[in-house]
């Protein structure tokens, strides 16, 4: 809920300022295709530019178990030209557990302001790293 009120303050600082949301579902890379509980889970993410920084709230499902819904606080930054890098830190409101996590992604520009974003990442939790390869589907705009 805090990581809410956080993207809140970053919206109301700056009028014209340019926002984004995206849609990421992902699939376990190191699960067997049998354990179909744990092979998906799926993130929504909303958050604002700063210059070439993205700073969003990712909220997202670990497994198909609702019991594994977390947020994150998650910073992007580019590294050379469609590539970037992203570090979050968060909480299993459930489990009461922290998770960080680090992707490298490849932005792929579609028509004006939509792109699709393809990540490798990694993201730990329980004692455990859980790894990914996820095709999110973003979406920039303006807030007048």
């Amino acid at each position: 809920m805090r990581l809410i009120f956080i993207l809140l303050f970053f919206i109301s600082l700056e009028s014209k300022a340019q926002y984004y949301i995206m849609a990421a579902p992902n699939v376990a890379f190191d699960t067997k295709l049998q354990d179909t509980k744990n092979l998906l889970g799926g993130t929504i993410e909303a958050g604002k530019y700063f210059g070439d920084v993205a700073v969003g709230i990712n909220s997202g499902w670990w497994t198909f178990d609702r019991k594994d819904f977390y947020q994150e606080l998650m910073a992007t930054f580019p590294i050379y030209q469609r590539f970037s890098v992203s570090a979050a830190i968060g909480y299993f409101y459930y489990h009461k557990d922290i998770t960080m996590e680090y992707d490298f992604n490849y932005t792929v520009p579609l028509k004006k302001e939509y792109s699709f974003v393809l990540s490798y990442g990694a993201q730990s939790a329980f004692g455990d790293t859980f790894a990914a390869y996820s095709i999110g589907i973003n979406k920039d705009f303006k807030i007048k």
